[in-house]
């Protein structure tokens, strides 16, 4: 019968035995290595930094010829393939480790180096185990696990500059997040801060679109990384920056009420990119010559607050921002309305 317990293993053992092939990867349970650069740069800067990483599984069982044990991975291959290329020097740390960029292991210090062997990795062992015991083990755990939802699937999914560009944005501008309430930290825990900054992503590269899950996903595939590049995406930062430092600035008091809702921000930032001609025009929506001065674009937002918050009120953006906020026909509601509240 097969039993499973937890081990905790250093690093350096795990190249020892990878080199001596008592430690193999067993590619019937997952597929050959996939990882990107940024991907297993992001793995090593978090082991670098002493950062906690899943647990891998691995399944013992004895090797009679050989009188040795072999641990067979069984799921975390690409994180243990990554970890000996690294030691082995096989590749360089890119942009995605700001305090590593361009080494090889051997370029760390004797102190990194030590730390990184050092590294403690956690592994559930599989023992007696065959592999319909191995499938069972993994269809048990995930019956007990949450399903995905559509940014954390991403997330799993795309190792793109498109990917760790958003998760640079959520982090770097958590502050505004935080400071307005737009998620709970149980929402946040689930990335939907990452769901809101690739929505803002995509409009400032792509302009006002249909939203939602589905069409993010679609955002991420078509967004390759010669066409997102390092200039666009400081570019894209640097207006993501800008945007987020005049909202909070000027419009503080609406953002703590009814308008702080994320889809709102959303179109907010819309009619701001749109006045400031940051984003493609739309064809028959005229662009304002100037955004009004701060307190008058608190007036009128506050009219539509006040609007939204009676509910006899159904003007068409009431409609726009009860449900389907969405939908592209609401979104451009929403940004007509803002504009004019915005812009003159």
């Amino acid at each position: 019968m097969a039993t499973s317990k937890p081990v905790t293993w250093l690093i350096t053992d795990i190249i020892q035995w990878y080199k001596a092939k008592e430690l193999i990867i067993n590619d019937s349970f997952q597929r050959h290595s996939v990882w990107t650069p940024q991907a297993k740069t992001l793995l090593i800067d978090t082991i670098l930094n002493e950062l906690p990483l899943p647990k891998i599984y691995i399944r013992t069982r004895i090797d009679s010829k050989r009188q040795v044990t072999v641990k067979e991975i069984v799921d975390g291959q690409q994180r243990i393939r990554s970890i000996v290329e690294f030691a082995n020097d096989e590749f360089a740390l890119n942009k995605k480790s700001e305090a590593y960029q361009g080494k090889y292991y051997k370029d760390l210090t004797e102190e990194e180096q030590e730390q990184f062997l050092g590294y403690a990795i956690t592994a559930e062992q599989f023992l007696n185990a065959t592999d319909d015991d191995v499938i069972d083990i993994f269809a048990r755990l995930n019956s007990y696990t949450v399903s995905l939802n559509a940014a954390e699937k991403r997330h799993a999914a795309f190792q793109t500059e498109l990917k760790f560009f958003v998760r640079k944005m959520s982090i770097k501008h958590r502050w505004f997040v935080e400071k307005y309430n737009i998620f709970t930290i149980k929402q946040r825990f689930r990335m939907a801060d990452d769901a809101f900054f690739a929505e803002l992503t995509r409009l400032i590269l792509d302009g006002l679109c249909d939203g939602g899950a589905e069409k993010v996903t679609k955002f991420y595939k078509a967004t390759k990384d010669a066409f997102f590049t390092e200039e666009m995406q400081k570019k894209t930062e640097s207006t993501l920056d800008e945007l987020l430092n005049f909202l909070d600035a000027n419009l503080s008091l609406i953002l703590k009420g009814l308008l702080g809702k994320h889809y709102q921000i959303y179109s907010l930032c819309s009619a701001y990119l749109y006045i400031k001609e940051l984003i493609p025009k739309i064809d028959d929506i005229a662009v304002p010559s100037q955004l009004r001065a701060p307190d008058d674009i608190l007036n009128n937002l506050s009219m539509l607050e006040r609007e939204l918050d009676d509910d006899t009120i159904n003007t068409e953006f009431c409609k726009a921002s009860r449900s389907s906020t969405q939908r592209i026909s609401n979104r451009t509601t929403r940004l007509r309305t803002y504009l004019d509240a915005m812009g003159v």
